[in-house]
């Protein structure tokens, strides 16, 4: 382990393989940063994307932006991501695993009589503002982090282009960015993907945002798309029950998005890659006992999607999600 401090930032590298990762402080990239203080992770294969090497993939030229699931208090993030996110660096993607506020889940907004309550504590989330239940301030939103995590990284590493991702006046350039997340994260993911035209859009474990009280998906879903429906990918479980949003619920959520238009479920324990070009893939495994919401069964359904211990099994799904669909 080779251990270097420049411009504040902790900074540590670790071989992964061919994958190197590397940790960033929040308040380190931006002193204005108080809050979700533990580190990003930035995550990048030097031989595609410095050296060019003919026998890897080539570099993408996109940043995969990684939002994790709700995080409470206490609970260490799960491995999974760490193998997704190493597996893009691989398909020559930069990769950034981004901490943010992340404390409330959305499902907090379930049983609102406002249609856009989900949007709105989404978006202050990722952009900053106030809501009933979240008060996120510009500096600490999804963007801002971003924008100044990407700016030192260019500064420090300015032979892996982390700058390419943000625009002349700093900043992001979407159009360059396939943003993924699970759980909570897969909702910002989306939601970013309607509001900005991104690279792509992968959601495992998500969206769920469900009204429960009206019996209908979030008003959100229905909303103009900056991204082609076609560049949306989702994975999910047929037996995650979490966030009171079953999967017949989550199922409501992805037509009202309109996923389904391009094609029904695909079942990626029986299908194979391409899965009939389908949006929406789905799996059994594990097989899980699943007693009610939030129950321990329904739980390792919601996470096994990007569990690391199936990091093989689920490498043509996660091939496709991250790769299929060139056009621009």
């Amino acid at each position: 382990m080779r251990i270097a401090y420049a411009a504040a930032l902790w900074f540590v590298i670790l071989a992964h393989g061919e994958v190197l990762s590397f940790p960033a402080l929040p308040s380190a990239t931006d002193p204005a940063i108080k809050t979700f203080d533990s580190p990003h992770w930035a995550y990048v294969n030097r031989d595609i994307v410095v050296e060019h090497k003919a026998d890897l993939a080539q570099d993408r030229h996109e940043l995969l932006l990684f939002l994790n699931g709700t995080h409470t208090k206490g609970t260490p993030r799960g491995k999974g991501p760490v193998a997704f996110c190493e597996f893009a660096a691989n398909l020559g993607y930069h990769v950034v695993s981004l901490t943010y506020p992340d404390e409330i889940a959305a499902s907090i907004c379930r049983n609102e009589r406002d249609q856009t309550a989900f949007e709105h504590f989404r978006m202050a989330i990722i952009q900053g503002g106030r809501t009933k239940y979240i008060s996120v301030a510009p500096q600490e939103s999804i963007e801002n982090r971003l924008v100044k995590l990407l700016v030192l990284l260019e500064a420090l590493r300015p032979r892996e282009h982390w700058a390419e991702f943000l625009n002349g006046d700093g900043s992001i350039r979407w159009e360059s960015i396939a943003v993924a997340g699970q759980s909570q994260g897969g909702g910002h993911a989306a939601l970013i993907g309607i509001k900005h035209r991104v690279a792509r859009v992968i959601c495992t474990g998500a969206p769920k945002d469900y009204n429960q009280r009206r019996k209908a998906p979030a008003a959100w879903y229905r909303l103009q798309s900056a991204t082609p429906k076609d560049r949306f990918f989702t994975f999910n479980h047929r037996q995650d029950w979490t966030g009171e949003t079953s999967f017949k619920q989550l199922l409501e959520n992805l037509k009202a998005l309109g996923l389904d238009v391009l094609g029904p479920p695909a079942d990626v324990d029986m299908a194979a890659f391409p899965y009939d070009h389908s949006r929406i893939l789905i799996t059994g495994y594990p097989v899980v006992k699943v007693t009610g919401p939030q129950s321990e069964g329904s739980l390792i359904a919601h996470g096994s999607m990007l569990d690391y211990k199936n990091a093989g099994r689920w490498k043509q799904a996660w091939t496709y999600m991250l790769t299929y669909g060139q056009d621009k």
